[in-house]
């Protein structure tokens, strides 16, 4: 069950917008008005709490998906009546043919009339395999013995041993139930044991057969595998794999144990190695200066954090927008005595509009709700004289057009110069900060905000989505407390958080 609350100047505005978004069978739990509401958009609006099924919902989302955008608006606008009967008709036609054309499955023969002979065959096909599987296993434990001493072996003498019974084992008539053709014998590539080609599938065989012939194919696969184990077993170093020397290997760990992605981190002590001489890589301080150096050059800060007006604060549900954008509120209020208001374009979430409602009257600054792109004209002619316009937008994954298409209709116009912000937990892993930024590029955003950092405990990933996207870095949230817990992004930051040098700095006071 999904529950929704949806908030219009109107009751006609509001329903439609349950229509539109849960479908015409959603049910509607409360309705009020707010005749004293504390905004700059109308002196009232109407608000509607509606909820609809899981099942429900994906049958409209299914029609939907099979209709043009012509077609698909053309439903929207229709009565709920009419939206029932077409999602309806559409999923039953869907139903039906998917039924349709489904193979249906005939047996010809009847059980009693099954001869009693197949059974025989069937014990004597598995006794022939079975004996044909002893004779492989055996085999092969010869085979693993032999290349096992070839392995081990100190001198070259022993490994010619080892390859000269191989090459004889592969030249002694192998005694299986079927011998392949000498035609097809040519063919085949040389192996450490030749499977032998197996009978045809009798019709109706056992599962006994098929789990015989399962352990055969399984033996061939364990002795190719062996052949491929290298000849030496000395474990590599941290970061051989990319071409990194042993004199670097303690750095590479290091950085990855950070929060580093292996790649970033072996590019930057690649380039150490072709920079700097092999005695000065021997030397480990040296080398933790230069990555130092190193990421303090690279990491990209964003210019004039507190000047731009219009910000948005974008990102996924759960990553802290709200609380990023109300400790930088209090920030201006309380520090910089800036004139500030706020704006919340989520109406999806149950109770949203209402907390950032609340967090206005404590500060003391206007509110505004934003449920479209027309509504900015007019809240801008409102708040010309203020200095900061902070707006949250709704936690959307950006897995589908519609709601790509839904961030896009509440972004401010482009003559009001808006600033973008893309908020991220320092929680989520690497690889989905990197598809949320992936996804968050056809709305657009200027720079990041990264949150969670006292939870965290490799704050790498910073570093990375930076290198990945060259997006600049604005703020990190450190903690709960506004405004305290909220600071602004500098290159000795990062540098501190992915050395770990203050908390280093702490465990050495306290030891």
């Amino acid at each position: 069950m999904q529950v929704k609350k949806f908030e219009a100047r109107t009751m006609k505005e509001a329903l439609e917008m349950v229509k539109t978004q849960l479908g015409p069978d959603a049910i509607i739990l409360s309705a009020r008005d707010n005749n004293k509401s504390f905004g700059l958009v109308g002196e009232g609006s109407v608000e509607i709490t509606a909820a609809v099924s899981e099942e429900t919902l994906h049958r409209k989302k299914f029609v939907e998906s099979r209709l043009r955008v012509e077609d698909k608006e053309k439903l929207n606008r229709s009565s709920a009546k009419v939206q029932k009967h077409i999602i309806d008709k559409m999923v039953t036609k869907y139903i039906d043919e998917k039924e349709a054309s489904a193979p249906k499955k005939i047996t010809r023969t009847r059980y009693i009339e099954i001869d009693d002979d197949v059974e025989s065959s069937q014990n004597l096909a598995s006794e022939r395999i079975k004996s044909a599987a002893e004779r492989a296993w055996s085999s092969m434990q010869s085979q693993v013995g032999w290349l096992e001493q070839a392995v081990s072996a100190p001198k070259a003498e022993a490994r010619q041993q080892a390859r000269q019974q191989i090459a004889q084992n592969r030249q002694q008539p192998e005694e299986y139930v079927q011998a392949p053709a000498p035609q097809a014998r040519q063919q085949q590539t040389r192996q450490v044991v030749q499977v032998p080609t197996m009978p045809p599938k009798p019709q109706g065989e056992s599962p006994e057969i098929q789990a015989l012939k399962n352990e055969i194919a399984d033996l061939k696969q364990v002795l190719t595998q062996f052949q491929r184990v290298p000849q030496t077993f000395v474990n590599q170093h941290p970061g051989a794999e990319y071409g990194l020397s042993y004199d670097v290997s303690a750095i590479y760990e290091k950085l990855v144990n950070s929060g580093i992605a292996n790649e970033i981190a072996a590019e930057m002590l690649m380039e150490a190695q072709e920079k700097m001489t092999p005695a000065k890589l021997k030397n480990k301080a040296l080398v933790d200066g230069w990555a130092a150096k190193y990421i303090l050059d690279h990491t990209v800060i964003a210019n004039d954090k507190l000047a731009t007006k219009v910000q948005l604060f974008l990102g996924p549900a759960g990553s802290g927008k709200t609380s990023s954008l109300i400790k930088l509120a209090s920030h201006y209020v309380v520090r910089e005595h800036k004139k500030v208001a706020l704006v919340t374009a989520d109406t999806y979430k149950v109770g949203a509009a209402d907390q950032m409602r609340i967090y206005a009257q404590i500060l003391n600054v206007p509110f505004a709700i934003v449920r479209q792109k027309s509504d900015w004209e007019k809240i801008m002619a409102q708040l010309s004289s203020y200095d900061h316009i902070l707006v949250d937008f709704p936690g959307l994954t950006l897995k589908t057009m519609e709601e790509i298409s839904a961030v896009r209709n509440l972004i401010p116009p482009e003559k009001f110069q808006p600033q973008s912000h893309l908020v991220l937990s320092c929680l989520a892993k690497d690889t989905d900060l990197t598809e949320i930024g992936k996804r968050y590029r056809a709305a657009g955003f200027q720079d990041v905000i990264f949150t969670g950092l006292d939870e965290s405990n490799q704050q790498g990933t910073i570093y990375n989505f930076m290198k990945r996207f060259q997006i600049p870095l604005h703020s990190f949230g450190i903690g709960t407390r506004v405004p305290e817990d909220f600071e602004m992004a500098t290159k000795e930051r990062v540098l501190d958080l992915i050395f770990k040098i203050t908390q280093l700095k702490q465990q050495d006071a306290q030891g």
